[in-house]
């Protein structure tokens, strides 16, 4: 099973490449932050970094210094790779490589660090996972599921997944691809325990996202009138640049739309000077509220049991007839037909 990133490469290996800092307290209350060049008897010998490529060397009296306080370097170092473990929910294998070797960088620059045994555990636990994954797994709620226990449940998992990542659109305030995501996620595992229990949420989400389109439709002729005005006041040669550049965003906008409604994604982009795109944002979403009302309001079918029972009655070689009967059910609980595959090949595989 694929998975998405669940972290930037390049952050990690940003973080991994942290630099160490010495602070010098001042007796005014102030601190200069930099690297201890030397010591000597009087003063400190400090480096600032002035600007981005420019260092600075000073001599800074004792007398003005109320505490030298030394940045241990490995200290620092391991801050940075502190928390790549444990490693977010569906993490991929390649961002497990990112920190694994982030962690291999720490130990081999920082051999007897007093964080060393600390980095060692978090490196064995990383390989570990990302070996579970590298053979089928997948990271969920903070746990690695095994490739077995993935198959066994593969349905029900796959739609936990997708439920993850509308919550986590919707808690970024991201509706329109929640939406969207959410479409998606309904007509594939529409039967699922996981898509009964985030109806609610996103029943909220769509009166939160129409009551703002609303307010966009209802501003309508006032922005509309408003933009005329302001074609007015504008010289001869500046309108003419003005209604040109108007003239082919809108035919951006109106592309867009056509392109949207002829792929059926539902939830086009609302767009606040192009009318049609907010009136069918509106009838679209009243549309869902009423098909969404409709499931919660229907007694609802546990289709990731059906799939988790139906394979594992054919991997016990249960009866041909009942595992004909059970696939048929699979298949009337609107399970997609690439899961009903999977039941298919296995039972064609035990009968063998």
């Amino acid at each position: 099973m694929k998975t998405p990133a669940a972290t930037s490469s390049a952050f990690l290996l940003c973080i991994a490449a942290a630099c160490a800092a010495d602070v010098l307290q001042m007796k005014d209350g102030s601190k200069l932050e930099g690297t201890l060049v030397k010591e000597e008897s009087a003063s400190y010998v400090f480096e600032v970094q002035v600007t981005k490529s420019i260092k600075d060397e000073r001599v800074i009296p004792k007398a003005d210094v109320a505490k030298l306080i030394r940045e241990e370097p490995d200290l620092k170092a391991f801050e940075a790779i502190a928390n790549l473990y444990p490693a977010p929910d569906m993490t991929t294998v390649e961002d497990y490589g990112v920190r694994i070797k982030a962690v291999e960088s720490f130990l081999a620059d920082h051999r007897g660090s007093e964080k060393t045994r600390q980095a060692r555990e978090m490196l064995a636990k990383l390989k570990s996972e990302a070996n579970e994954v590298l053979a089928g797994g997948i990271k969920l709620r903070g746990s690695i599921i095994s490739p077995a226990e993935y198959r066994a449940n593969a349905y029900e998992l796959d739609a936990t997944v997708q439920d993850i990542q509308i919550r986590k659109l919707i808690r970024e305030t991201r509706y329109l691809p929640a939406l969207r995501a959410f479409n998606r996620f309904s007509a594939d595992y529409r039967n699922t325990t996981v898509h009964h229990d985030l109806l609610p949420l996103v029943t909220q989400v769509i009166n939160t996202y129409l009551a703002d389109v609303g307010q966009t439709l209802a501003g309508y002729d006032a922005r509309d009138k408003e933009r005329k005005l302001g074609l007015e006041r504008m010289s001869g040669s500046d309108r003419r640049v003005a209604e040109n550049a108007i003239k082919e965003e809108m035919a951006a906008i109106e592309l867009r739309f056509k392109q949207e409604k002829d792929a059926k994604v539902g939830w086009v982009s609302p767009q606040p000077y192009f009318k049609p795109s907010l009136e069918e944002t509106l009838t679209f979403g009243k549309q869902e509220l009423t098909r969404i009302s409709s499931i919660r309001s229907s007694t609802p079918v546990d289709a990731g049991k059906i799939y988790r029972d139906t394979l594992a009655l054919i991997l016990r070689r249960g009866d041909k007839t009942a595992i004909a009967t059970a696939i048929t059910s699979a298949k009337t609980a609107l399970i997609p037909q690439r899961y009903i595959a999977n039941l298919e090949s296995a039972a064609a595989a035990v009968s063998n």
